[in-house]
């Protein structure tokens, strides 16, 4: 077997004196191997076809290795990745000397004081906390939509470039892909070889994203801030645009504060309590209260950390009460909202003279909620797909 495995982001944790924890902690699957099968994965991280690295270890040993049905248990686990999946962002390769003082000390008071002073600002003059009305820039619906949606996913990419430009500076690579977190479609940077360095250093790339999230908060909350007191002369445009952009910074610092959808913060708690697979043994442990789970899963379960077990004891009630929350959101808002538009649309499209301007607000308020309503359900069916591969 003359083959290379891509390993180059899989993670190997000593647990005891023979047992290694090996995985991918970007899709939460591990498997537990003895001394020699973490070897064979050095090996293979290092490039070695799985001949060298059984030729390796027996000139090693002494002894004979079947590498290649080791091989295939490492595919069969999910820990091999596809070669389509091993391209890295290519911002992410930036020279670490570049992108490491946007991540020192002073970098993070900046950071902090830009959120502390917003959040004064908001105590002070509440009329500046955003509302869904902010959403409205123009009295066009559909061209508010549209300007809202450009400047949220030009923001999304802010976000994730600072993570790619924090890893980077602690010299780790990154991927940019979309993935889901339950019901809502999101852009996900994955740093998970950030998993092989000491906690200390997983922080910043972590909370990178939420860091400038805070700046440009605060830069559309502070000319608003001053036009509300007179100090400096805004157009109404600009304020509404401002306003716009306040509402979405809001909404996804408030949302990667939802450690139970893998957010930010879920990492940074996981890493403060030392889990290396906190989601995927909660959601096991809760799963096989409900129904019978594969040997895989057992197996997953029955080679967890007792510190992931421990901590999803009471994480597991932080899951329920996020997934109570979603149905009761999606039943509630998002259900009743895409009814609305979808009738709306719909109406138009049937009523208005077909390519005219009307007809074409409807074609792409359609295109829009379709995206948001049925893309989460995309990105499932894919990951699924990739599962069963």
């Amino acid at each position: 077997m003359s083959q290379t495995l891509n390993l180059a982001h899989v993670v190997i944790r000593q647990e005891a004196e023979d047992e290694y924890v090996v995985g991918d902690p970007a899709s939460g699957n591990f498997v537990v191997v003895p001394e020699i099968g973490a070897r064979l994965v050095e090996l293979f991280m290092a490039g070695h076809t799985v001949e060298e690295a059984a030729t390796e270890i027996e000139r090693a040993t002494g002894e004979p290795i079947d590498a290649a049905d080791f091989a295939e248990i490492l595919i069969e686990a999910g820990i091999v990745r596809s070669p389509e999946e091993s391209h890295h962002w290519s911002i992410s390769r930036i020279p670490a000397r570049w992108v490491r003082p946007f991540f020192g000390p002073t970098a993070w008071i900046v950071y902090g004081a830009c959120l502390a002073a917003t959040l004064v600002m908001f105590v002070i003059e509440p009329a500046l906390r955003p509302t869904y009305e902010d959403t409205f820039v123009f009295p066009d619906i559909v061209l508010s939509l549209l300007v809202t949606n450009v400047v949220v996913v030009a923001l999304t990419f802010l976000h994730e470039s600072w993570h790619a430009f924090a890893g980077a500076a602690v010299g780790v690579p990154s991927r940019l892909r979309l993935e889901r977190r339950g019901i809502f479609p999101v852009l996900e940077t994955d740093l998970s070889g950030l998993w092989a360095l000491p906690p200390g250093k997983r922080y910043g790339p972590f909370l990178a994203g939420m860091a400038i999230d805070s700046v440009v908060l605060f830069l559309a909350v502070a000319p608003r801030y001053a036009w509300s007191r007179g100090w400096i002369d805004l157009s109404p445009m600009l304020i509404r645009i401002l306003a716009m952009v306040v509402l979405s910074q809001v909404a996804k610092l408030a949302f990667q504060t939802l450690a139970y959808l893998r957010t930010d913060m879920y990492l940074v708690m996981a890493t403060a309590t030392g889990c290396g697979n906190l989601h995927q043994v909660t959601r096991l442990s809760l799963k096989r209260l409900v129904r019978r789970l594969t040997p895989a899963e057992l197996n997953v379960l029955s080679t967890a950390h007792e510190r992931d077990l421990r901590v999803a004891r009471w994480y597991r009630l932080l899951y329920i009460t996020g997934l109570i929350w979603m149905v009761w959101f999606a039943i509630h808002f998002l259900v009743p909202s895409a009814k609305v538009t979808f009738g709306w649309a719909f109406g138009v499209l049937l009523q208005a003279p077909p390519f005219s301007l009307y007809w074409c607000e409807g074609l792409i308020l359609l295109a829009f909620t379709s995206l948001n309503v049925f893309l989460p359900l995309g990105v499932w069916i894919r990951n699924r797909r990739r599962a069963a591969a």
